[in-house]
């Protein structure tokens, strides 16, 4: 067994957004010593183990549960002690199961595999999951009172008090302000604004659902033309891309190499992977049959379902595509410029995703932290992202508030306009499926305050805004994590990027939700997926918020942004600022090369 080096420990458990704690690194050397297990695949199970068991953070007691409760029902048991050469035999001849996909356990639908059934292991449907969660929570939480004092000192800090006290581990933490991944040249970047001002307008507004409209009322022959449509607009990009006239029928026999297109399916409700790929055809091109591929001449791959692609392919029975290339996706043209921006103009930008609170309380303490820089830096816009009221959070999960969601999410909605109303900074609010008070549906419509400010603007989710002549695309639903427990790939070693190929997905599908079916927290409504999911430009801006680790990076000249999350469990998180040059040409045109960005610890 090779050596574990905490340096591996720490970059594994950041893949999942795990801050790991230093003192509990020699715990976690054990484990993988005496279960057999190296960085990558402690990383996974623990990850496994939290989301099953509803465990908010590691510490000395969760680890000894880990160690306990779990590692040994999933078969990696100790080895006994036994004389050098009995363990040495017993460690060469034992079969370690790697196919199995950490991330499925709690990523997959509910209905049962064969395999499943044959492993004698317990499905958990999501019915089961919600009253796990249910019985979990703190039943011992004492109410809480949310008032927010409107008579404060001008200028002073408008917090939400709370009958609970601070938050320690959040307040006593030593972390703040630390920048922990740059992008571009920042070291002489300026982030404190002067209050100049910006406009705040959607990109196109045909494409914007609005505050109301009339959802999950869908027919399936209506969903069946949608997702027949989707595969016949990406067929005539693809088709102008490989200049050919017509692409050929995916179930037709064919013995020379043919130019096919269709979408990404599994063969069954399972998991995708390598074996079970199947492409769907459109109508109008193969009648919309599907016909199992097969993917072994393939060097290098990355397939979801729900993606649409061009491959080149044989099918010489008629039964099954023989992939020999898949073909580059079209790229969507970057926005025609509004007005041409005046040389050395800037835009200063602060993201930040939610929860804007720790999970076991609802003080909002993360949230007021960020208002703080927000007052000291001066952005010109800030971009808050939901969930504001987040179902997860613990109180509001297990029921033990004294007020309405709308009451709460009021009182947060007048801090952070009081907070900021002198600023000359433009808020934008995103909103969450994730949001107990909001319409869980996806495309979702924008948050409705009568008493809103100016200066603050609600959008759906997902919206694609110009800001000072620079368009951002944001959805606050991570398809990032959603498109990591359905992907099957395909790399050369040392090759991979696996964040930014997961990012990359959503600008090659012209789509900021390109997976079908959706994952069981997302409830899509594919009848506004035109008007509300679909992109009609590459961004200059990507925000895509996840519980995967943060990032910024060039994506095909789109600037791609995964702040973090501000609060994660009981501690802080993170969030980024940016700062950009709008396009000084009036043609269509990147501006990855002049931008700067930061992602910080609140």
């Amino acid at each position: 067994m090779p050596s574990i080096a905490d340096d591996a420990l720490h970059e594994e458990f950041e893949m999942f957004g795990v801050d790991l704690n230093d003192d509990l690194c020699p715990k976690l050397r054990d484990l993988c010593l005496q279960f057999h297990l190296d960085e990558a695949q402690v990383a996974q199970e623990w990850v496994a183990f939290k989301c099953s068991k509803n465990v908010k953070t590691m510490t000395e007691p969760t680890l000894e549960k880990f160690e306990r409760e779990w590692l040994p029902k999933k078969g990696l048991k100790a080895p006994k002690k036994e004389t050098a050469a009995a363990t040495s035999s017993g460690i060469a001849n034992r079969i370690v199961d790697e196919d199995v996909d950490i991330i499925s356990m709690y990523a997959t639908s509910s209905t049962p595999t064969n395999a499943a059934k044959t492993s004698g292991k317990r499905q958990v449907t999501p019915d089961d999951r919600d009253a796990l969660r249910k019985r979990l929570a703190d039943s011992e939480r004492s109410p809480v009172v949310m008032p927010r004092t409107t008579d404060s000192p001008k200028g002073a800090n408008t917090s939400l008090t709370m009958s609970s006290s601070k938050n320690s581990r959040f307040v006593e933490r030593k972390n703040a302000g630390d920048v922990v991944a740059s992008f571009g040249a920042v070291d002489n970047a300026v982030w404190k604004g002067s209050s100049q001002g910006c406009t705040v307008a959607p990109y196109n507004t045909a494409q914007t659902v609005g505050t109301q409209y009339k959802y999950m009322f869908q027919k399936l022959t209506e969903k069946a033309h949608v997702l027949n449509e989707q595969i016949e607009d990406m067929e005539e990009l693809l088709k102008t891309q490989l200049n050919v006239e017509e692409l050929s029928h995916i179930g037709i026999p064919a013995q020379e190499v043919v130019q096919v297109a269709g979408r990404v399916a599994c063969d069954s409700n399972g998991k995708l992977n390598g074996q079970s790929v199947v492409l769907e055809g459109s109508r109008t091109t193969s009648y919309g049959r599907s016909v199992p591929v097969d993917l072994s001449e393939l060097k290098e791959y990355a397939l979801f379902p729900g993606q649409v692609i061009a491959a080149d392919a044989v099918n010489s029975t008629g039964k099954k595509l023989l992939i020999k290339k898949i073909c580059p996706s079209p790229k969507l043209p970057f926005p025609q410029p509004v007005a041409k921006s005046e040389p050395g103009s800037s835009l200063r930008a602060v993201v930040a995703a939610g929860p804007f609170t720790t999970s076991d309380d609802l003080q909002y303490d993360p949230l007021l932290a960020l208002l703080d820089t927000i007052r000291k830096d001066h952005p010109d816009v800030c971009i808050l992202i939901g969930p504001f009221v987040d179902v997860k959070n613990n109180i509001i999960e297990s029921g033990k508030m004294n007020e309405t969601y709308e009451e709460t999410f009021k009182k947060c909605m007048e801090m952070i306009a009081e907070d900021t109303k002198n600023l000359g900074c433009q808020i934008i609010v995103v909103p969450s499926c994730r949001d107990a008070h909001h319409h869980p549906v996806y495309p979702q419509g924008p948050f409705v305050w009568a008493s809103r400010p100016q200066h603050m603007h609600f959008v759906p989710d997902p919206c694609t805004l110009v800001i000072n002549n620079v368009v951002f695309g944001i959805t606050s639903t991570d398809i990032l994590f959603h498109l990591s427990a359905e992907e099957v790939a395909l790399c050369a070693p040392g090759t991979t990027d696996r964040l930014g190929r997961l990012a990359q997905h959503m600008l090659d599908q012209h789509s900021y939700y390109p997976l079908y079916p959706p994952s069981e927290d997302v409830n899509a409504d594919l009848e506004h997926f035109e008007e509300g999911v679909k992109m009609s430009v590459t961004p200059h801006v990507l925000i895509a918020p996840s519980d995967l680790r943060y990032f910024m990076k060039d994506l095909s000249g789109c600037c791609s942004v995964n702040p973090g999350r501000l609060a994660k469990g009981q501690v802080g998180g993170t969030y980024a600022r940016l700062l950009l040059h709008p396009p000084s040409s009036s043609l269509p045109t990147s501006i990855v090369s002049s931008a700067a960005g930061q992602i910080l610890r609140i």
